[in-house]
This record gives C-alpha cells, structure tokens and sequence, in this order.
C-alpha cells in the first residue's frame, strides 16, 4: 500500500472542517476534485474512510485512525527537516510568530527585538490571530509559533499541539472614573449590573466569557457597543459611555478610566503552541526563550 501525503493532508483537512466544500475552499480547490481524490485514498488504503448520512459525508473509525496517523507522520517529517536544516545553518531564515492583538505590543515585538540583537540572521514575520483561530493557524502552516491563551476548553490538548507556559494575565473590570465602582478595590460583576457595557465582539473569546459571567452573577448585561479594538472599547469607557473586561496586557493608562481586580473570574494563562513535529527545532527552540524572556 502506497499512501500519497497530499492525499493524506486533504484528510487532515476534511478532518478539522468537516465537509468537502469548505477543503475545496481551504485550499482553492473544486469540491469535485477534492471528492476525487478523497476516493482515490480510500482506494489506496482499501479501507472504508467514509460515511454517507445524507449529504454529508463523516469518517468512520478507520479514517479518524488515518488522520491521526497521518499527522504524527507529517509532525516526524517536518521534524526531521527542521533539526538537519538547525545542523547545517543554525537560526536563520524566517519564522512566522502569531499573536492576539494584546500580545503584539507586549509580547510579540519585544521578542522581535531581543531576537535582532542575538540572532541577526533569523528574519521573524508577525501576525495578528484571534485565540480561537489558533490551532486552525498552526495546522494550516500560516504560523510556525503561536502565542495564545488555553480556554482550557481542550482545544490546546490535541497530540499534534505542543504548549508552553509563558504568562499568567489578570482579567480586569474597567470602569469610567466616575463611576461608584471605581471606589472599590476589588470588584464584583454584580456591582456592574446597572451600567451599560461595552464588549467584544461574539465567538471571540472575551465575547462569549464575560456574558457568561454575567449570566452567572444572576444579570443580563446591557450591551452598548460591541469593539474587536480593545483601545477602542478602553475609550468608551474613559468617556463615560459604559464598563467592561479586558486582560491586564490590554489596559493602558488612560485618563478617565479604572481598572479593578475582579471577583470570581480566572487569571487567563497566555501559552506559546507549536505543532508538535516542530517543537525540537533549534529556531523555535530560541523563539521560545525570548517569548519567555519577553513575557517575564
């Protein structure tokens, strides 16, 4: 048997999106041909890779057991690539480092010039990534390192991911200065139940945690704006116009608002994920130590 790694990485992809029509999208490729080779696979393998339950097609044990196979190869082989180009050229050439908007300033361009004064020949590219389009990033090879946060919903928990703790980062209420909250030290949800809120926008991850929270606290909040630009939102409340919950990275002094600890909501863990096949490398390797650096 004779398995053809493109064929495989179409499987990988079917695998994390789900139907032929968003592979054929991933990847600028006619579902039909995507469906093609999809059945060429199959026959390669002479096992039976898929389902039929209406018009959708799911993998059946012996498909999922072939992803998952398939990824541990590509990671051995990526792996293997990346440490004989470390032997022969060390650090050097360019890594894609992806952040949330927060880490950039913060995180990601302090590492950029730490790397710089060390490692003059490593060229490192940026990029701005929502938490929540993470792994999708890592698996598509848009980014070789991601600085992320663990929702701890599982998602960082696939084999194929490799994490590293970098930082721990302080959920923080922001309220305008003239608020009665502001005279707190400590604030709880429910002492923002009347006020109008600003948050972020829904399926991001400050967009679906802090209703929650709020459900929880026993009130529904009411939203006045919804900001992907966490600056943005910092002014709306320096004007007096709602509160809000942004991470400690995010909060720059601004005139007109204040930032309080919060009662009953967790420090978010800010980790460095790369795809397991290249977690040795000697680059990442360095990356990695300046992340750290970056992040103390």
């Amino acid at each position: 048997m004779t398995l053809n790694p493109w064929r495989l990485r179409l499987l990988d992809v079917f695998e994390r999106l789900g139907t032929v029509r968003a592979v054929a999208n991933e990847l600028t490729m006619s579902p039909s041909t995507v469906s093609q080779q999809l059945a060429v696979l199959e026959s390669e393998t002479g096992a039976r890779l898929f389902d039929r339950v209406g018009r959708t097609l799911v993998l059946t044990p012996a498909g999922v057991l072939l992803v998952e196979r398939a990824r541990e190869l590509r990671d051995h082989m990526d792996s293997i690539e990346a440490e004989l180009a470390d032997v022969t050229t060390g650090p050097v050439g360019r890594v894609r480092l992806g952040g949330f908007a927060s880490s950039v300033p913060t995180i990601l361009i302090p590492t950029v010039t730490l790397l710089a004064a060390s490692h003059p020949r490593l060229e490192v590219e940026l990029l701005e990534i929502e938490p929540r389009d993470a792994v999708t990033a890592l698996h598509q090879g848009r980014c070789d390192l991601m600085v992320t946060v663990d929702e701890a919903d599982g998602t960082l928990l696939a084999s194929s991911i490799t994490t590293f703790p970098l930082a721990t980062d302080p959920l923080l209420a922001v309220v305008p200065v003239g608020h009665p909250a502001a005279q707190l030290d400590r604030i709880s949800l429910a002492d923002l139940a009347e006020a109008p809120w600003a948050l972020d926008y829904p399926g991001t991850y400050l967009g679906e945690l802090v209703p929650a929270r709020c459900h929880q606290a026993g009130f529904e909040p009411n939203v006045v704006g919804r900001f992907s630009s966490y600056q943005a939102l910092l002014a709306s409340v320096a004007a007096g116009l709602a509160v809000g919950v942004l991470p400690q990275l995010a909060v720059t002094p601004q005139e007109g608002v204040v930032a309080r600890p919060i009662n009953g909501m967790a420090n978010r863990q800010i980790v460095a994920a790369v795809r397991s096949g290249n977690a040795r490398r000697h680059t990442v390797e360095v990356v990695l130590e300046a992340l750290r650096s970056s992040a103390r």
